[in-house]
């Protein structure tokens, strides 16, 4: 055991392990040098041209299409597109002879001409005490949209031009009335306000 403790390296193996130490530093300095370069590509492939990405990708792509689709249709209807703008007709007053047995029914004179024989979707906005269902039995889809102490909102479908059957609205008091009438068709969407004075 003594005599192989002294037992000492050749100078020929000290120099060839001297050698593969030098080469060994080398390639790790190499190695590191070249390390970011590797990792890039490693991102790319791993992240950029991997199938999931591709299709999240895709579906940020298409979302954001969406979007602009959305916000281009929505400039077309401010512009003049789609969506009809509504046109408020200047307020009307109207005078109206209540008959000698106490009620009678007035033909509220609605523009149903500017629909061009279209049918209309009307609501019509009166007083919660004017009968008019009464006398409109035969208007289609007509239905009370909601009342509050003072008024009530009747909607119904109804046929223009020439087609058209009267608007009446039962009045048995003398008295100031107000009725907004808002109809719609495919062509046109007007809003008119009507001040009836009755009186015996």
């Amino acid at each position: 055991m003594s005599a192989l403790r002294k037992e000492r390296p050749s100078g020929r193996f000290q120099v060839r392990l001297q050698a593969a130490l030098q080469e060994a530093e080398a390639a790790k300095a190499s190695s590191t040098a070249s390390k970011p370069g590797r990792r890039k590509g490693l991102f790319e492939r791993t992240h950029a041209y991997h199938p999931e990405f591709r299709m999240l990708l895709g579906a940020a792509l298409a979302c954001a299409l969406l979007v602009v689709a959305v916000r281009m249709d929505g400039v077309d209807s401010v512009m003049g597109g789609s969506e009809l703008q509504g046109e408020m007709l200047p307020s009307r007053h109207v005078s109206f002879q209540i008959p000698g047995e106490g009620a009678g029914w007035l033909e509220l004179p609605w523009n149903h001409g500017v629909h061009s024989g279209e049918p209309a979707t009307v609501r019509l906005e009166a007083p919660a005490d004017v009968n008019f269902h009464q006398h409109a039995q035969h208007l289609p889809a007509l239905q009370l949209v909601g009342c509050d102490e003072a008024r009530c909102v009747h909607e119904f479908t109804a046929d223009t031009g020439a087609s058209a059957l009267p608007l009446r609205v039962r009045i048995d008091k003398p008295g100031r009335y107000e009725f907004r009438v808002s109809h719609a068709s495919d062509v046109r969407q007007v809003h008119e306000h009507f001040v009836v004075v009755a009186d015996h």
